[in-house]
């Protein structure tokens, strides 16, 4: 076998020469693989979307989107880094889009969807009782507060929360506690009117009086509730007498007047005697509101801010009810309305 006289003279440089070349090789090819990756990487990033910060300040705002709309309509030339922040879609050009998804950027919004957050769907109130849902024969008990809100008629509704019962309040106006309208129609409760003064000189005195001040308190309910209330109780019930002493026969044409305008009044047929001036105990006035037999029982109390034995009371009251099978819930316009005889 022909041997060259090279090779076979200087076998040990040849083969250094031979590793040489191919580590040349190695490098150049490496050198020739990074210029491509680097290539790719430089068009990759000159193609990415842009974050929308324009004036490189470190917030997306609405400046940054007008300034986008105004590159847009060639009113800006901005340099490369601006147009590249701008460009959002990353298709290579700031169009009014890209101005469009800053803005929405901007106010906290997605890029892509409606220019206004979707309203989220409000929960279906549950499902109130009332008398249509019961037996003809179930035995019923609407507990009343007339006269609040006050500090306690949010221990009521704690308490009625604490029972899972519902109650109706015929209200006055109260400014201190004017939040508590709304929290007791939150709570799943009946809001209805009393009387924006609960003054009987200034209420009792003619049927335009009258009207005034329902109204006005109507309208202070509805404003912070949404609910215009048509259930009413006369400030005295329709049976009082006080009312003669500034028109005479007022009562008398009062209750058909309200019926004729759309209102429903109710008086009631038990009393808690919280509030016929004498000092009662909580144990007292739990006797005096469980002593019936009836089967639709209208409870009077109060919720005014001095009346803290009725707050005492009412757990024992509710449970005396419970415990003889009553259904305790609020009244509607179809309620029994336990009206009293007409006295002027």
């Amino acid at each position: 076998m022909a041997v060259s006289p090279r090779r076979g003279v200087f076998p040990l440089r040849d083969e250094r020469k031979t590793k040489m070349k191919r580590t040349v090789k190695k490098i150049l090819s490496a050198a020739l693989l990074l210029s491509v990756l680097c290539g790719l990487l430089f068009s990759a990033f000159a193609a990415a979307p842009g974050g929308g910060d324009a004036d490189n300040d470190g917030n997306v705002t609405a400046a940054d989107a007008r300034f986008a709309l105004r590159i847009s309509v060639k009113l800006e030339t901005p340099d490369a880094e601006t147009e590249s922040a701008c460009d959002m879609d990353g298709d290579g050009a700031v169009t009014a889009a890209d101005a469009r998804m800053i803005l929405r950027k901007a106010v906290g919004l997605p890029p892509d969807g409606p220019d206004e957050p979707e309203e989220p769907e409000e929960p279906e109130e549950p499902h109130r009782i009332t008398e249509a849902d019961l037996p003809a024969d179930a035995k019923i008990l609407y507990l009343t507060f007339d006269d609040g809100p006050s500090a306690n008629t949010i221990k009521i509704l704690d308490i009625l929360d604490r029972y899972n019962v519902k109650a109706t309040f015929f209200v006055v106006w109260n400014s201190q506690y004017a939040y508590l309208y709304k929290e007791i129609v939150d709570r799943g409760h009946t809001i209805a009117l009393h009387s924006y003064t609960h003054d009987y000189s200034k209420i009792y005195t003619g049927t335009a009086a009258y009207f005034n001040d329902l109204n006005k308190l109507s309208d202070a309910v509805y404003a912070r509730t949404g609910v215009r209330s048509k259930l009413i109780r006369f400030p005295g019930g329709s049976s009082n007498t006080v009312s003669k002493r500034y028109c005479a026969g007022i009562m008398s044409t009062l209750t058909k007047e309200v019926e004729r305008r759309g209102y429903v009044y109710f008086d009631w047929n038990v009393d808690s005697c919280d509030a016929d001036g004498k000092s009662h105990t909580a144990a007292e006035l739990t006797r005096y509101a469980t002593n019936t037999k009836q089967q639709r029982v209208v409870l009077l109390h109060h919720d005014a801010a001095s009346k803290r034995t009725t707050v005492e009371s009412l757990p024992k009251t509710i449970e005396t009810y419970l415990a003889r099978g009553y259904y305790i819930i609020g009244l509607t316009e179809q309620s029994y309305t336990a009206h009293h005889r007409v006295n002027n």
